[in-house]
């Protein structure tokens, strides 16, 4: 019983085990919303995961990567002009959804930055946060999958056999 009651106990003897552990659990969140927030920020300022504009860009050669490569595959695809056309609404559907979130995320790390340097640490203001990030997290996901549904249902069966193939080659190389 003795044994148990030191286990409970944390490295600083005067805290509980639960409330150290809780620190942990709060500190470990405030960290992945900032490294999160970072992530978001990046591509945030990457125009948009560099498919902005695809029309003005991709169709007149121009265009970020991410555009250039979506291209490339649906080329490799021998998507019709209206399949590509259709391909091309959805992706600018779902990054006109979610590029509020990312901007969003812009001001995280200063969020934290502000939770950290507060003489008392507000620990229901980091949860706050760190659920406000994680479900705009989730929901950007959600409409990202979604839209990678709705395009592959553009694809004919045979194209998206094709597309698989396509990703099963490129493994580890790159994303897609």
């Amino acid at each position: 019983m003795e044994n148990e009651d030191k286990n409970l106990e944390s490295p600083m003897a005067s805290e509980p085990a639960s409330k150290s552990w809780s620190r942990r659990v709060v500190i470990g969140g405030i960290a992945t919303v900032a490294i999160v927030s970072g992530i978001g920020f990046a591509v945030a300022r990457s125009d948009d995961f560099g498919m902005g504009g695809h029309m003005m860009h991709a169709h007149m050669g121009g265009g970020g990567f991410m555009e250039q490569r979506i291209g490339s595959v649906l080329d490799e695809l021998n998507a019709t002009n209206e399949q590509e056309d259709k391909v091309w609404d959805i992706i600018d559907k779902a990054r006109d959804e979610i590029r509020p979130t990312f901007r969003d995320f812009r001001k995280t790390r200063e969020d934290v930055i502000e939770l950290l340097g507060a003489p008392t640490i507000d620990r229901a203001a980091a949860e706050k946060l760190r659920s406000e990030r994680i479900s705009a997290i989730d929901e950007a996901s959600r409409t990202m999958t979604t839209a990678l549904l709705d395009a592959a249902e553009v694809l004919t069966p045979e194209q998206r056999t094709k597309l698989v193939e396509h990703l099963k080659e490129r493994g580890g190389r790159g994303r897609w």
